[in-house]
């Protein structure tokens, strides 16, 4: 799993606990339509998270769910640019107000 709190993998991350964060938990499925948030972290496996980062989905950028796909899945804006994601990728995707 790759987390984002200032570094990467298993070992002596600052303010990670079992992969949990000390913080809250929000997931960028909890977001409300609209709202701004910041990337904290992913907790996915490392060939789920690939194609995120290549997408820009980087630690400390804006995202924003803009609206839902006919099947329920995320439509985001990361930086201005719009991504569809699924459910299941963006209930992994840990983010904070920005």
């Amino acid at each position: 799993m790759l987390r984002f709190n200032g570094q990467t993998g298993s070992g002596g991350q600052r303010g990670v606990k079992n992969g949990r964060s000390n913080g809250s938990r929000t997931s960028l499925m909890d977001v409300p339509l609209r709202q701004a948030v910041e990337l904290e972290r992913i907790d996915a496996p490392d060939e789920e998270v690939e194609p995120l980062l290549e997408r820009g989905i980087l630690p400390g950028c804006r995202l924003r769910r803009v609206r839902n796909s006919p099947a329920g899945d995320p439509i985001i804006s990361v930086e201005g640019t719009l991504l569809a994601l699924r459910r299941e990728s963006a209930a992994q995707i840990f983010v904070r107000e920005a």
